[in-house]
């Protein structure tokens, strides 16, 4: 199975089911590479760098309840023409 895998086009196998962990370690790399060109001292640097991935984090859930509310209870109450 693995021999027949595309990359980029497919989903890599194993990982299709909890995908969406890797969010949390996506965003806390962000938060660090951001953080490190943008703060002017090291100081509170880890304290900042959390904070802006639980804001990332955060933020994906709350787009995902908007765009689930959005699908399941607003869409199939607009009448179709």
């Amino acid at each position: 199975m693995l021999l027949a895998w595309i990359p980029f086009l497919q989903p890599a196998p194993g990982v299709a089911s909890w995908w969406w962990l890797l969010v949390v370690p996506l965003s806390f790399l962000l938060s660090m590479g951001w953080k490190a060109v943008r703060v002017e001292s090291f100081d509170g640097y880890w304290m900042v760098v959390t904070r802006m991935a639980a804001q990332i984090v955060l933020g994906m859930i709350g787009m995902f309840v908007a765009l689930a509310v959005l699908v399941r209870v607003v869409l199939p109450i607009i009448p179709a023409e």
